[in-house]
């Protein structure tokens, strides 16, 4: 079982556990592991941040576990330093969901996990973790993970992916536990819209999984409802580095944690603010510094303040009992509904301002997705801003093409079908870009900055 916090050694004196550099394989897989477990048990740090260790903790940072970068999407990656706390308030959350709402009742929520996932990042981790958590809550002997564990090196398609799955699922059943497991995007569209045989038997085997958390990006709602049409336990989530993960599930707000808007305009859109048990203590700096800019220690608002709207307001159960005064102010603008479901509209540094009007990227890149003139064509689309001296910034696009399709017809194939649909001239992109794939960043997120990069050099 976990240690109490009187029986908490002192983490702040502990050197860290660096892990070497993981690459795929199972071996580095079983370190990461390794070194997760002595995380989760209470006895070491783990450090995965974008720059060495510091010798030693500034002041407010000493309750410092784990530290991670964040994705780099906005920008160059930061340090992230999360406490044994919040990473176990955000387990414990979970597994309160998936008990209270049918998922693995007789489990406590907890359960088997298969790690598709590089545990560089949050989202990785957090599999991992959750499996070592799952031991300690039921008392078992080792981690709920495969054994041995997965290699993870090469391509991930329809046959790696059962290949990997079918021995977890046989040894999930044999210690009586439910199993779950986490994809990106990417992956799991791969699975879900493959047309071969072997794609269909994948989608066999992954409706065998009691939950599959998707996130890391916006899933393609065709997507989803085409995983959901064959009963495949398709769990959405959306968090971050700084909120220990996944606080958002299937858009609404785990357990304890609340969602509100700062300053939201006429239409409802405002930036996204969190305030949960599971929040990083704020960013370490190379330099032996912190930053806490985005994260404020007030109350969330009441409903009707006139500059912010709170909509959302989950009871903590036991499983995250600890207050959530402690806010994040997120790099997203969103909208909730009046029952307080979360819809993300991109981030509000991707908007682009364009002749003074704005365009959020993800509406142009949604309307391309559901044009049928464009299906069959268009494999992906990312849209972005660049500098434009007549226009402020002009809206651009890079694609990447189905094969067959004529890359010196894309640009005007984009564009006339963009005209057919509803989406405003100004939205239009100016320019279309074709590239054989588009930046990702480690996790699968589409790579902003290197694709505004790529489209300014176009």
């Amino acid at each position: 079982m976990a240690l109490s916090p009187s029986e908490q050694p002192d983490l702040a004196a502990r050197p860290w556990l660096v892990p070497p550099a993981h690459d795929s394989s199972a071996a580095s897989l079983d370190a990461h592991s390794r070194a997760i477990g002595q995380l989760m048990a209470g006895t070491s740090r783990l450090w995965l941040g974008p720059f060495p260790a510091p010798s030693a903790l500034p002041a407010g940072f000493e309750d410092t576990a784990l530290v991670v970068p964040t994705s780099g999407s906005t920008g160059t990656a930061k340090a992230v330093a999360l406490s044994r706390s919040a990473l176990l308030a955000s387990q414990d959350a979970t597994a309160a969901l998936f008990a209270a709402d049918g998922t693995a009742p007789d489990t406590q929520g907890h359960g088997f996990w298969l790690p598709l996932l590089p545990p560089t990042h949050i989202a990785g981790v957090q599999v991992i973790a959750r499996a070592h958590r799952t031991a300690q809550v039921l008392g078992l002997a080792a981690p709920a993970l495969p054994d041995p564990l997965p290699d993870l090196r090469g391509h991930f398609d329809a046959a790696a992916f059962v290949a990997l799955a079918e021995p977890a699922l046989a040894q999930a059943e044999d210690a009586g536990l439910p199993a779950f497991t986490s994809l990106v995007p990417t992956q799991l569209t791969r699975i879900i819209t493959g047309t071969t045989g072997a794609d269909a038997r994948a989608r066999g085997v992954l409706r065998r999984f009691a939950a599959v958390l998707v996130g890391g990006a916006a899933t393609r709602p065709e997507v989803l409802a085409k995983a959901r049409a064959q009963r495949i336990a398709v769990r959405t989530t959306y968090g971050s580095s700084e909120t220990a993960g996944g606080c958002v599930y299937d858009r609404t707000a785990l357990p304890g944690v609340q969602l509100h808007l700062e300053a939201p305009d006429a239409s409802g859109a405002g930036r996204l603010v969190i305030a949960s048990p599971t929040l990083a203590l704020g960013y370490l700096t190379a330099h032996g510094g912190t930053d806490t800019t985005p994260f404020t220690s007030a109350s969330a608002p009441s409903t009707g303040s006139s500059t912010e709207t709170s909509t959302r307001s989950s009871t903590a159960t036991s499983a995250a009992s600890s207050t959530t005064q402690r806010t994040f102010t997120t790099s997203d603008l969103a909208e909730l509904g009046v029952d307080g479901t979360l819809s993300v509209l991109g981030r509000a540094d991707d908007v682009i301002n364009t002749g003074g009007r704005k365009v959020l990227p993800q509406d142009v890149e949604r309307a391309i997705e559901r044009s049928l003139m464009l299906q069959g064509l268009i494999r992906t689309s990312v849209v972005v801003g660049v500098e434009d001296p007549e226009w402020g910034q002009r809206v651009d696009a890079l694609v990447t093409l189905e094969p067959g399709t004529d890359p010196a017809e894309a640009s005007a194939l984009v564009r006339a079908a963009l005209r057919t649909s509803e989406v405003p001239a100004h939205m239009i992109p100016k320019r279309v870009h074709v590239v054989e794939e588009l930046p990702l960043l480690g996790i699968g997120k589409v790579d902003r900055a290197a694709a505004r990069r790529l489209a300014a050099a176009g």
